[in-house]
């Protein structure tokens, strides 16, 4: 499915720049959404403070690659991404 592909395609470009996917065990990046034309949002999980810096190196890596990567006006901690 393409949604299921894209999402994946921002979650390999995250992690291949060193940034953490959040876990049980650990604070990071979660991936949701891009359903119908939507975007994806892309958010820290974790304690707040730092949350500005993640959420900055989040773009910072998605834009690189190609990808549309927005801060999201009801959320600090995420952005809105749209794939290339």
């Amino acid at each position: 499915m393409e949604r299921d592909r894209d999402a994946e395609h921002i979650r390999d470009a995250l992690r291949a720049a060193g940034l953490m996917e959040f876990s049980d065990s650990r604070a990071g990046f979660v991936v949701e959404g891009g359903a119908q034309g939507v975007p994806f949002l892309v958010a820290f999980a974790g304690p707040e403070s730092g949350a500005g810096e993640q959420v900055a190196a989040y773009a910072a890596v998605l834009r690189v690659v190609g990808m549309r990567a927005e801060p999201d006006s009801e959320d600090e901690q995420a952005l809105q991404v749209w794939p290339a």
